[in-house]
């Protein structure tokens, strides 16, 4: 109690220091307009941001958006806006039927950690070290691992909620129960692309596995086992009556190839069991290679995640498929081989658990310590690269936001314009004019005063620039290129105003100036 008592008493305090500040309060500012530099940390209402006309209204639908930008340049408050959109729309249709709509499943790979790990896996593959990095990983990296990444998302997502044990875990369970196809595709999704523990995947296996909830990794030991009676069995058929077919090839055998001395029913018998047990033997053992060879096939090709424990992954497949399904044959029908196979399988299998189809956002991945574009140059366009190819954007529902122009980035080539075909996608480069933004600045100082006056009867942004001459305002802000760039000019010209100036309130040329100095110091 006394820690919510000192609380308490500490909120109206910080009030009383907000409202004391005489620049906030003569422009009926309740806060600093400028203060936010990342959308995340942003809370200011959506009339604070700039709308592009073209996302006016944004509502979920089929479109690939590319975005490119440098840092600052409004890509991830766009996309914040975007996925509000679907969280909002995923909201009034939560209701899972084959009836109306239904929400989306959405792969959000802006999730600290997710790419990094893949990426860390994927380094781990090429076995290379940091200096090695760069080149092998541009020479390497295909729009295949990038897909595997978005499967690993997806997996691990749908693993998730399955394991909860509710009302949608059982209604989950019960859609793939009802499709034997979705069902062998989730499970091996799951054993192949997952984060999950044993124990969650166990649990996972019982649960869908038609009450075969054998403990996997003896799979092929009970089968083995089995096999092995059913031979002594076929085995004692030998000297049964009822057997004299299977028992006169024998005999003939034995006949053929023991000595006359050794022609007794016992010993024919007892060679018999021999010859049978050895030839199940060794059949077994090359079942057995196989498919282990199967279940090595199938983890092969991807890299952006550790492999299962190879015995658990056989068990399953032996389980799933017979044995002349070829891995290959597996990989075509349920996980797939290109990149838009893979989508289009995975978009399949959520919309039997009852989803309307697969979203995917990707942003901040200068971010991503291994696509750092200022140790790693190459890593990033070639990461880029391998998004903006025609047969991945061509799914829809494609988010993707990259921190530095087309140009910048190598995707302005004769090469790439013929694989990616931006004509046939949203393409947007972020770049900001001095009137937008104006418009910005002015919409966020609006956003952050006080009601209960009229627009009219409110100061405007342009207020604190009345003894700016117009043509040193559009050439000072002419010399901004993005929001975040705007937003440290107005924190260091509105901290220069309190220390410098007691009862005028307003901008000198030579401030603005130097904070447009100070803003294009802190530019990366």
């Amino acid at each position: 109690s006394s820690a919510s008592e000192s609380t308490a008493a500490t909120k109206p305090k910080l009030a009383a220091v907000m409202a004391s500040s005489k620049i906030l309060r003569h422009y009926s500012l309740e806060r600093n307009p400028f203060v936010d530099r990342t959308a995340e940390k942003s809370n200011l209402s959506d009339n604070s941001y700039y709308i592009l006309s073209d996302l006016q209204g944004f509502v979920p639908n089929e479109t690939t958006y590319l975005f490119f930008g440098k840092r600052g340049s409004g890509k991830t408050t766009i996309r914040m806006q975007m996925q509000r959109a679907y969280d909002a729309y995923n909201a009034e249709n939560a209701t899972f039927s084959s009836k109306g709509a239904r929400p989306h499943f959405v792969v959000d790979l802006c999730k600290p950690g997710h790419i990094t790990a893949c990426l860390r896996n994927f380094k781990a593959y090429l076995g290379c070290d940091a200096d090695s990095w760069d080149a092998k990983f541009s020479d390497t990296w295909e729009s295949a691992d990038l897909v595997d990444c978005i499967l690993s998302f997806a997996a691990t997502q749908l693993v998730d909620d399955v394991r909860v044990g509710d009302a949608r875990s059982d209604q989950i369970i019960n859609m793939l129960l009802k499709n034997d196809k979705a069902r062998k595709q989730f499970l091996l999704l799951a054993h192949l692309y997952a984060n999950a523990d044993f124990n969650t995947m166990a649990e996972l296996r019982s649960k869908l596995m038609h009450g075969r909830s054998l403990v996997v990794l003896a799979a092929t030991a009970a089968g083995t086992l089995a096999g092995t009676a059913i031979a002594a069995l076929g085995a004692q058929a030998v000297v049964d009556k009822q057997s004299g077919a299977i028992h006169k090839v024998l005999k003939d055998v034995c006949e053929k190839a023991l000595p006359k001395s050794l022609h007794n029913p016992k010993v024919l018998a007892a060679v018999g069991v021999g010859a049978a047990v050895a030839a199940y033997a060794l059949s077994s053992k090359r079942a057995s290679a196989s498919s282990m060879r199967r279940a090595q096939q199938l983890v092969h090709p991807i890299h952006v995640v550790p492999h299962p424990a190879l015995d658990v992954l056989q068990g399953v497949v032996d389980t799933l498929f017979a044995p002349a399904d070829s891995a290959d044959a597996v990989r075509s029908q349920y996980i797939g081989i290109s990149g838009h196979q893979k989508l289009e399988l995975l978009q399949n299998l959520v919309k039997v658990v009852g989803f309307q189809s697969v979203a995917v956002f990707g942003d901040c991945f200068d971010e991503v310590t291994l696509l750092d574009p200022v140790a790693y140059p190459q890593a990033l366009k070639c990461f880029a690269r391998e998004v903006c190819r025609n047969d991945i954007l061509n799914f829809g529902r494609l988010h993707f936001f990259f921190p530095d122009s087309r140009i910048a980035l190598d995707l302005n080539t004769d090469k790439v314009l013929k694989e990616a075909r931006f004509d046939r996608h949203f393409v947007r480069d972020l770049v900001w004019s001095r009137h937008q933004l104006e418009d910005l600045a002015e919409r966020r100082f609006r956003a952050c005063q006080a009601e209960g006056k009229s627009a009219d009867d409110m100061p405007r942004f342009s207020d604190l620039f009345s003894k700016v001459g117009a043509e040193d305002f559009s050439s000072y802000l002419a010399k901004l290129h993005t929001p975040r760039e705007l937003m440290i000019m107005m924190t260091e010209m509105l901290a220069r105003i309190e220390a410098h100036n007691e009862d005028d309130y307003t901008v000198a040329a030579q401030d603005m100036e130097i904070a447009v100095s100070k803003a294009a110091e802190h530019t990366v």
